[in-house]
Parts: structure tokens; sequence; C-alpha cells
């Protein structure tokens, strides 16, 4: 080996040596930093205080930084008066929005009056009575911004066109494969309705409000909260021990073969009893169903053997306990 080879040698070997010793003395001033601290540990009260006291620091630090962050994760006027223009001009009768997050409800006093809003966290379930094409606004870098709705909306759509960008708004229509078209949609008829309570006629107080027997029962046009989502429902209600069932006759309508709806708690608190719903034709029961109102429970009364016609119908509500139902009934063809 020549000169220059054998110093390169041992330039090599001692630069490895050294960076052993600094690594060796790295270690040991690791471990004494490591022994100096537990040795000087605080007890464990001012141990778990200065943890709590980090942790808050911590937290607060972050909630400023998302503070300092959310107007730009939240759309602007220039987005909202864009998505207002968009439906204004696409929109068409049969059309709703759905808001993700449903917490958006500034989008009610924005968008155009002539669209349904609605704000739901899941619309699995849901019947979406006359609704043909849905507008899915989207705001997905909204806090607490999930899919569901979109997943939900996607099982139930024969088409759905590519999501627009509005800015920090997300906008996408779907066409439902299979919409819920009614013949009637009996709340909104309590105007032009009649209400008895057994044989007692009930007094009309306004237009889609009824009151019966000095206040003993009631029945007008509502919208109820029931699951946590406002219900426009047929709200019902009287005491135990009446003795005569509670009858809402509609003027003629159109029969299909299926009356379909839900029944749930008019109230804050859980429902009462069974409640037996029927539906009469000219004093004629044609179908009933029984419906627990705890919750938003559905019903489906076939009405086969008189569809087509167009006659009064009359709904029938029998329960032996109090009654306090918020009800929506749909006629199907």
């Amino acid at each position: 080996m020549n000169k220059a080879g054998s110093f390169r040698a041992r330039a090599v070997t001692a630069a490895r040596e050294r960076i052993v010793a600094a690594a060796r003395e790295a270690a040991r001033s690791v471990r004494g930093a490591v022994a100096w601290a537990w040795a000087r540990r605080p007890a464990p009260r001012r141990a778990a205080a200065m943890a709590f006291v980090a942790a808050t620091a911590a937290a607060s630090a972050w909630a400023v930084l998302a503070q300092a962050r959310l107007p730009a994760r939240l759309p602007s006027a220039i987005d909202w008066a864009a998505a207002r223009a968009l439906l204004e001009r696409d929109a068409r009768p049969g059309d709703a929005v759905v808001l993700a997050p449903p917490w958006a409800e500034r989008a009610r006093e924005i968008l155009p009056a002539s669209v349904a809003v609605l704000a739901q966290s899941r619309y699995a379930g849901e019947d979406l009575i006359g609704v043909r094409r849905v507008w899915l606004l989207s705001i997905p870098d909204a806090p607490r911004f999930k899919w569901d709705v979109e997943l939900d909306l996607l099982e139930r759509a024969a088409r759905s066109e590519p999501p627009a960008r509005l800015g920090a708004i997300a906008v996408t229509r779907y066409e439902l494969a299979f919409p819920t078209l009614p013949l009637a949609f009996l709340p909104d008829r309590l105007g032009r309705a009649s209400v008895s309570l057994g044989t007692s006629p009930c007094l009309p107080e306004r237009e889609g409000r009824f009151r019966c027997r000095a206040g003993a029962a009631q029945v007008e046009r509502s919208v109820r909260e029931v699951g946590g989502v406002p219900r426009p429902c047929l709200a019902a209600t009287a005491p135990a021990g009446v003795g005569a069932p509670l009858i809402v006759e509609f003027p003629p309508t159109r029969i299909g073969r299926t009356l379909h709806g839900h029944a749930g708690p008019a109230g804050q608190g859980p429902g009462g009893a069974l409640v037996r719903i029927a539906v009469q034709l000219d004093g004629e029961e044609v179908g009933a169903a029984e419906v627990s109102p705890a919750a938003w429970a559905p019903f489906r009364i076939d009405m086969t053997r008189v569809a087509g016609q167009t006659r009064p119908l009359a709904l029938v509500l029998t329960s032996p306990g109090p009654l306090a139902l918020c009800l929506d009934a749909v006629v199907l063809p």
C-alpha cells in the first residue's frame, strides 16, 4: 500500500473511532439527563397538575388555530350567491335541497323560497315525499362534515350529475330512482276538513286547527320535532278517558292503492299506548293499522279495492290512553 492509501485508511479508521466515541458520549449524556430528570421529578400531584396545564394550553392553542382557519373553510357570501343563482336557473318543481352538514341552516335564508330545504343527518329511511330530484349542497371542509348523506342519496339515485364546485360549496344533483309522488298529503288538507270527537263536532279556531269539547281534544296542522327532525304533521291530542274516537274527515280525495304514513309523539316526552288508525269511506272502514307513537313509526293501509275512486276520506284515531300523536299520511297511487 502506498503512502496515500495508508493515509486514507488511517483517516477513515480515526473518523470511525471519533464517531463511535461521540455516540457513546451522547448516550452517556442522555442517560445522565434522564437520571437527573428522574431524580428531580415532581410529586405525583404536581406532575398531574403540570400535565393538566400542558393539555389545557395545547387544547387552547388548537382551538385558537381552528377558529382562525374557520372562515376559510366555510362558504363566503359570493359562494352562497352562486348557489342561489344556480338553483334559480336550473331548479324545477319537485326539486329539494339537502344540506351536508345539516347545521348549515343559512341556506334557508339565501336559497330560493320555491325550493324545499332539508337538513337531516341521514336519508336512508326517509320518504322524501313529492321529491323527484335532490340538490346536495355539501361543505366538505366544514367541521363535523360526513359523507353519510351522499352515500344515502347515491343508494336512491337513478343517476347523478358531476359535482360543481362553487368556492367552499360542492353542488351535486341526483335524480331519485323511485320518487314518492302522492295523490294527497293529508295534513295539508286539514284546513278543508271537519273534525269530531265521537259524534260531537269540533269547532275550528282558525284554518288548520280544531278544538273539541272545551279543549278536551285538539287537532291542528303543525310542525313537531320527532326523532331530532322537524316533521310536518297532523298533531292530535286528547286526554285519557274521553271515551270516543277522534275522527278527521277530509274533502273528496282521489283514492290510491295505499295510504302510507308515520306516527310519532306530538310532545317532548315518549309516546303512550298503541294508537289504532283506521280509514273510512262514507262510514265504511276499508283498512286499519296499529302504531306505537314512541318513535317515528311507519304504517301502510291497503286500499286496493277502492282505488281509483274520488270520495271523502276519514281517519279515525282510537287509543285506550291519552293521545298525543304527530301523524302524517299520504295517498299513494
